[in-house]
Parts: structure tokens; sequence; C-alpha cells
């Protein structure tokens, strides 16, 4: 109630004074000019947006922020709409120009605040010298802007708005991902926009609020600009003119009416000024973009964004130091002391270690194995369950939560136990990324999506692994193709179908998205099919956040108390995981009866981002490692449909990370191993779980990434880290990314000249 009358009453007043302003210049006793209205207009259709979102109580309910903003955006409009009269007062000062610095200084300052307030509420807690380097960043692209285009103030004003609303957006991640912004995100602007409008609520906080008032202020400040430098030039050549008349009548006086005139010195000037401005402006730009591609903003500057704390390091760090410093992270870092034939020797060598093993290459049960494997081919069914995890690992959830216990109750699995993930509250694709190419994300950092950025087409994958051995493979998600560039990405890494959301019409759907159910009755239909081995990978989309729609049926919605009180997230969210449950149930059984050896590999991609709250709350005094080691983790299970040579099948409980799984999938069922995994699983006996957040030891000991030590554990993490770069960026192809999401089907090399893609393939 409070904004929605705090907004209508400046809205009032903005029409008002846009009113009056119309009135006086009719009247000729004021002038309108077409900058000042159109940024009238806008701050008026800010106003209106605000009146319409406040009346749909999305708006705090906050007296103080709301009558400050509606009052600045009131003020700032009617600012814009009377641009004449505050221009005149401006020009009354003896130094115009450096009325104009000022006004561009203390923006760049209102700019900085509206930025990071909107998310980052306590700037006490951000390093100085940092939240400095913001402030000037800001003042040189908008100094730089204002006098490239010969001291226009609405370059430097639409910076502003562009930062605020970088600030809003910021806000929203952080609510729904409990991750900041990262340079990896523009790529994934479509996926973004894909998912932006399904489950979640956009509501604006109190501090949302006080962030429009300092754009408010840096609109009102730096607007003006242009009509006060406009003014100046009017005032002088005003003086030029009457100096030029009094020459030429003294000069008339003395020597005749037929006196040459002397010769107008205003035009040179103004050509003079045009290139100083020019040059300044260039320069100060110049200036930003060497700053920020030549100085080493991790090591010189040490603004590093930690992969365990990267909200802290935003936070302590400020937006634009986090976000340059990521960007410049995004360039593949080369291990230290790397050498690519060294690489290949340690690969070779760790290969030999597994060959001789007794527990691995020697042990008699993985020749079982592949003499098995070599005469079934058995299927293999990846379902990778979106945002499934179990949540009783927090103290039950102080609700007496069990967790989804039919996955948990599965006895007969080849294998199962926690996944280490490299995912936290979303990017599902570097969860999937890890596990099908056997890469970690430990090496890329957070807030990095190899989908979105890197080339993938000689990047070894478990899909050409596959393809190798005559399997046909195919990849399923019900959503659109172009989410995370998958129509490109899994071109890239050999699949040769992909069902995406156009092959799911008619599904069963649960909050608008496909059940879980759904995928498997697909992935039923696709082993039906053909006798051939198959290969396919589900992901799901069932349980995707947010978790506030409201459209869970109340015959499947959870009701738990967390300390005696239901929290509407908590239980849709824990409703979806119950229903994934029972179809996991169903889906099982179906196989169960089938009449072909299948093999399953179900994880989940990550946790939902709300845990954080509790894990915090009921997890104090750990080491930093295992604390946020909780959050960065699933759960998983390798279960087959026949017997297994080798196997006890037994559900033997083996923590692992991503990078590793299908390796230890493939070594289990007697599949062909590459060079590559060999060597890993030879490795992973001193180096067991590796994600984003750090790599544990033998010794269970763990290690946050950039924390290196002597350690034998630190020392295999970056023998890993070399095989990894060897692979990925040291193979003689492009390192970026050649398609982007909009170029999928339009460049398919997999198809002849003439011929269109049927649907779902690539």
């Amino acid at each position: 109630m409070i904004p929605t009358i705090a907004f209508t009453l400046s809205l009032v007043a903005t029409v008002a004074s846009f009113a009056l302003a119309v009135r006086a210049h009719r009247a000729g006793r004021g002038k309108l000019t077409v900058s000042g209205t159109v940024w009238g207009a806008i701050l008026t259709a800010l106003q209106v947006f605000l009146v319409v979102w406040s009346a749909l109580g999305l708006v705090a309910n906050d007296l103080i922020s709301s009558v400050l903003a509606a009052a600045a955006l009131a003020g700032a409009a009617c600012a814009s709409f009377n641009r004449a009269a505050v221009v005149k007062r401006l020009s009354s000062f003896d130094h115009p120009l450096a009325v104009a610095l000022i006004a561009l200084v203390l923006g760049a300052v209102m700019t900085t605040l509206a930025l990071e307030i909107p998310s980052n509420h306590d700037l006490t807690y951000m390093y100085p010298l940092c939240l400095l380097l913001e402030a000037c960043l800001i003042l040189a692209v908008q100094a730089g802007l204002f006098f490239l285009t010969q001291r226009h103030g609405s370059p430097s004003a639409a910076v502003a708005v562009a930062l605020w609303f970088v600030g809003i957006a910021q806000y929203f991640v952080i609510t729904f991902k409990t991750m900041p912004i990262t340079p990896s995100d523009l790529f994934a602007l479509n996926t973004a926009a894909a998912v932006a409008g399904t489950g979640y609520t956009y509501s604006l906080t109190a501090f949302c609020l006080y962030s429009l008032v300092f754009l408010a202020g840096a609109v009102t400040l730096t607007t003006p600009l242009g009509s006060l430098a406009k003014a100046q030039r009017l005032a002088a050549g005003s003086a030029d003119a009457g100096a030029e008349a009094q020459g030429a009548n003294a000069a008339a006086q003395g020597i005749g009416l037929h006196a040459k005139r002397p010769a107008p010195a205003k035009a040179p000037r103004r050509r003079r000024a045009i290139a100083v401005n020019a040059l300044v402006g260039l320069a100060l730009l110049a200036g930003v973009t060497a700053h920020v591609t030549l100085i080493d903003y991790y090591h010189t500057l040490s603004i590093q964004v930690y992969t365990w704390r990267p909200l802290e390091s935003y936070y302590r760090q400020g937006f634009l130091p986090s976000f340059i410093s990521n960007a410049q992270l995004m360039v593949p870092q080369k291990p230290k002391g790397y050498d690519a034939d060294e690489t290949d020797t340690i690969r070779e060598e760790l290969a030999a270690d597994y060959a001789e093993d007794p527990e691995l290459g020697a042990s008699p049960d993985r020749a079982a194995a592949e003499q098995q494997f070599s005469e079934t081919k058995p299927s293999v069914v990846v379902v990778m369950n979106e945002t499934f995890s179990d949540l009783s690992i927090y103290q039950n959830m102080h609700a007496g939560y069990e967790g989804p216990q039919y996955f948990k109750s599965l006895q007969d699995t080849l294998f199962r136990g926690d996944l280490y993930v490299s995912a936290y509250g979303g990017g599902t694709c570097n969860t999937e990324w890890e596990f099908l190419t056997g890469s970690s994300m430990a090496y890329m950092g957070t807030g990095l999506y190899p989908y979105m950025v890197y080339n993938q087409r000689a990047v070894p994958s478990l899909v050409k692994q596959f393809s190798e051995m005559g399997y046909t493979t195919t990849a399923m998600h019900p959503n659109h193709a172009n989410n995370w560039n998958r129509e490109n990405v899994y071109r890239d890494l050999g699949f040769d179908n992909f069902l995406s959301i156009d092959d799911f019409e008619g599904a069963e759907t649960l909050r608008g998205m496909v059940t879980d159910g759904s995928t498997y009755d697909k992935v039923l239909e696709q082993l039906q099919s053909s006798s051939d081995p198959q290969f396919i990978f589900d992901v799901t989309m069932q349980n995707h956040s947010g978790y506030d729609t409201g459209l869970i049926p109340s015959s499947k919605l959870e009701h738990y108390a967390i300390d005696g009180e239901e929290n509407p997230e908590v239980n849709e969210y824990l409703s979806l995981i119950e229903q994934s449950d029972r179809d996991l149930e169903e889906f099982i059984n179906e196989l169960r009866e089938l009449d072909r050896p299948v093999v399953v590999v179900f994880f989940g991609d990550h946790q939902p981002s709300f845990p954080d709250t509790y894990n915090d709350l009921w997890f104090t005094g750990e080491d930093e490692g295992t604390h946020t080691e909780r959050l960065w983790h699933t759960q998983y299970f390798v279960w087959a449909n026949y017997d297994v040579a080798g196997n006890a099948q037994t559900s033997q409980q083996i923590d692992t990370s991503t990078n590793y799984l299908a390796a230890l999938m493939m070594q289990a069922i007697g599949a062909p191993l590459t060079e590559s995994q060999e060597a890993e699983l030879a490795l992973r006996k001193q180096l067991p779980l590796v994600n984003v957040i750090g790599y544990q030891g033998a010794d269970g000991v763990w290690h946050l990434n950039g924390q290196e030590d002597d350690s034998l554990a630190t020392e295999l993490y970056n023998q890993l880290w070399a095989m990894q770069y060897r692979a990925l960026f040291d193979n003689g192809e492009p390192v970026f990314t050649l398609s982007q999401q909009t170029e999928a089907n339009e460049t398919n090399p997999n198809l002849a000249p003439g011929t269109t893609a049927v649907p779902g393939a690539l």
C-alpha cells in the first residue's frame, strides 16, 4: 500500500510538472528541450511501472525507501522537463566546464551506488580501493563518452541506467541462484530468457528502491550537461560577435565605410574545440580499454573471485572489478610449468599403473566384465535429474524429512554414493559437461560455462567413445534446444540425435514442465525402437527452480514444518523430489522387465539455492572445505537390469566427483577405456574427489582451490590439470566456440548439402 501511494503521488507530480512546462513553453516563458523531454518521459515510464508493480504487491512495503525513491524520480523528471531553467541556473557560474566535471564525478559516484546497492547492502564491507577503482572506471567511461560526443550528457546518463539495470539483474540472479553474474552468463542470455518467466517472483526490495534514488541523482546530474555546453558555446559566440561588431565600428569610423571587415575567429576555435573534445574522449576510453585488458586483475591487483565464496568476492571487491577479473580468466590458464610432451608421458605412466593395478586393469573382475561387455553390448541410459538431491543431509531439515525413499532403498546397484559436482543452485550444463567429457570445472572457476564459451569439437567425450563402439547416441532434454547452446554442443560432442521440447508434444507436465516420467517413457520408446545398443543421455526438467509457483496439486504437496514453521519454497521443492522418486521407481521396474541388458547411471546435477541458509545456521565450527562442500554435492547410483560379471551388485558406497563418474561406470561394466580414463582412474586412488570448490586427498583432507601446498594431493591435482589442458586446449583446434546458439541447424556439418534435419536430429 505504501509504495503504491508514494509512486502514484510522484507520478501525479511529474505529470503536473510536465503540464506546467508545456504551458510555459507555449507562453514563451520557458522552453522544452528534446533531450529533457525524452529523459523526462523515461523517468515517467519508470514511475508508471513502479505504480503497477507495487499494486501487484511486488514492491517492498517500506515507508522510507518508497518515499525517497518516489521523490527522487519525481524531482529528476521535473528537472528534465524544465531543462532550460536548470541550465540557465548552472550557466550563471563563472566556470561551466568545472561545473560539468564536478557533475560527472558526482554522477559516477551515484552510478556506482546504483549498481552496488541492490545486492551489496553494506558498502563498508567492501575494500575501499576496489570501491574507488569501480567508481574511477565508471567515471572514465562516462567522461569519455561526454567528451567524445562533444559534451553531451545523455550517453553518460545512459551508462548510469545500464549499470542500474545490471545491479537489479545481479540482485535477482543472486536471489534465484545464490551466485553472482559472471561474464559467461552473457553467452547464455537465450537460456536465461527461456527460464526467466517460470517459477520466479521478481519482487523489489527496499534496497532496490534506494538504488533508484542514486539512479535519479546520476541522471539529474549528467543529462543537463549537453545543454550547458551548448549554452556556453552560445554565450561565447555572442561575446565574439559583440567584440567583432565593436571592432568593425571602430574601423569604419577611422578609415571609412569601405574598410575591410576582420575575419571571424569563431570557426577555427570551434574546430579546435571539437578536436580537443574528441581526443580527450578517445584517450579516456582507450585508457579504460588498456587498463582492463593489459593489467592482470587476478595476479597484479589481487582481485580474485574465490570459487568457494564467489558472492563474498563480489561483495568485497565490487561488481565491476570482480566481473573483469572473471572475464580475464576466460582465457584458459596454462598450468604452471606446463609441457605437452611431459604431460603425455605422465598420462602414459598413469595408464600403465592402471594396467598393473590388481584392483583396476589387472583385476579378474575387470577381465570378466570385459568379456561379458564384448558379447552383450548393453545399452547405457544416463539420467541427469534436474536439481535432484537428498536434503535430509541437513539434519533432516529439522522437520523429520528422510529424503527420497525409493532412491535410498535401491540395494542392487553396482555402486552408489555422494557425487561432488561443480554447480550450486544453477549451472546444469557444467555438471553434464564434466560427466560427458571427464573434465573438471576445478580448473575453470565458478561462473564459466564451457558449453557457451569453448570449442567442443575436438574434445574427447563419452558420446564419441560409444559411437566408436557402434552405439546409436541420443540426447534428450524437454526444453528449448538452444538452452546452454545444447543444439550445437551435443552435435560437437558426437550425439547422433537430440530430442528437445518439440519431441515432447502432449507429454505430462507438472508446474508447466515435462515430468521425469515422460522423459523415461521416451527413453523406453527409444530402447524398444531398435535392438542395436544405444547410449541415451536424459537431462530432465521437472524440478527446475524456482519453487514458489504454488502450482503443485494439493494431492502431491508435501507439508514439512522446519522448526515448527512451513516454508512454501522448501515444500514445493521436496514435493518435486518425491514425485521424481516415484517416477524413478516406475522406470526401474519397467527396465527390470525389459528383455535386453541396460545400464542406468542416475545423478542430480546440483542442489537448489536455498540450503546455504540452513548450512550456515545448523553447521558451525567446521573447516571451510567440509562446510562448503556440503552444498556442492548430490547423490548418484549405477544400476543394471542384468548380472554384471565381476560385480556383486550390493550397492557398494563409492563417493566420487562428476569428472570420474563415467570412467568408473565404464570400468565396472567392462567397457573399453581410453588412455585418459585409465590414467584418471589410477590417479583417482590418491585424489578421489575434485570439483570447482576444492579437492580431497586419500587422507580425507579437503584442499580449497587456489590454496596450494606441498601435499601429494596437490601434486596430483596439478597433474590432472595438465592432462585436462592438453585434451581441451592444446589439441590444435580453436579454443573458443565456433558456433553460437542461433546458428544451430543452419550450419550443421552432419547434414549433406540439400538435406534437412529430421525432427530431433542434430
